[in-house]
C-alpha cells in the first residue's frame, strides 16, 4: 500500500499486477532531510541518467520529444521515454520499448511534508502511434516514480498498477516476446532496476 501522503497520487489498481519498489532514509533533523529530497528530486527528472544509476544490467532509458528526436532536459508532461531493454527489441516501436509522461508535480503539502512524482504509461511511437502501443505491458499500465519527505524521512518508491503483458501487438513475434518480458518483468527483472534506482536516488554525494 502507498504511504499516507502518496497514496492520493498512485492510480487505483484493479487489474493484472501490482508493484512497489521503496527505499527510504532516516535523516538527523529536517534541513538534512530536505536536501537529500531535492537532490533525489533532481536526480529522478534527469531520466537520460536512470540507467547510470540502475546499474550494468538495467535498461537505458532516454528522453524523447514529440517528434522522436532525443532531447537532453528534464521529465516534463508530454515528453516520451524510449527504453531499450536488454533483448529482443519491439518492432512496433522500432526495436525499444516507449513510455508516455502524463504528469509530473511537486507538491508541498505542508511545512513537514512534500512530494515529487512522474507518472508514466506505455504508448505508441511518437513517429508511428498507428502501430499501436509500442511496450511489453498494455496501457493500462502505469509506473509512478515517487519520492516524498515526512519531517526527517524521506522515501523513493516505484509504484506499478495494472500491469499486463501486451498481447494486443500485431506482429506475433512482438505478441511472444512482450509475453515473456511482461510476465518476468511484473514480478522480476523490473523489480530489480527499480530497487537499483530508488537506493541511488538516496544515496549521499
Amino acid at each position: 500500500m502507498p504511504d499516507h501522503i502518496s497514496a492520493p497520487f498512485i492510480p487505483v489498481q484493479y487489474t493484472g499486477e501490482e508493484t512497489e519498489t521503496s527505499a527510504e532514509k532516516e535523516n538527523g533533523n529536517e534541513q538534512a532531510a530536505i536536501a537529500v529530497f531535492q537532490r533525489a528530486v533532481k536526480r529522478l527528472r534527469h531520466v537520460n541518467e536512470w540507467g547510470k544509476l540502475c546499474g550494468a544490467l538495467s535498461s537505458s532509458f532516454q528522453l524523447v520529444d514529440k517528434l522522436g528526436e532525443e532531447i537532453d532536459e528534464t521529465a516534463n508532461a508530454g515528453l516520451f521515454i524510449r527504453i531499450d531493454i536488454p533483448g529482443p527489441g519491439n518492432s512496433a516501436g522500432k526495436g525499444y520499448d516507449w513510455v508516455s509522461i502524463e504528469q509530473v508535480e511537486e507538491i508541498q503539502l505542508s511545512e513537514h511534508q512534500q512530494l515529487f512524482f512522474i507518472r508514466a504509461r506505455p504508448s505508441g511511437h511518437p513517429q508511428q502511434k498507428h502501430a499501436g502501443t509500442a511496450h511489453f505491458l498494455k496501457e493500462e499500465a502505469t509506473s509512478s516514480f515517487v519520492v516524498t519527505r515526512d519531517e526527517t524521512l524521506v522515501t523513493a518508491t516505484v509504484y506499478g498498477r495494472n500491469e499486463m503483458p501486451n498481447m494486443e501487438a500485431e506482429e506475433t513475434m512482438d505478441k511472444m516476446r512482450n509475453a515473456v518480458i511482461g510476465a518476468a518483468g511484473a514480478i522480476g527483472i523490473s523489480k530489480l532496476q527499480w530497487k537499483a534506482l530508488v537506493n541511488a536516488l538516496l544515496e549521499d554525494e
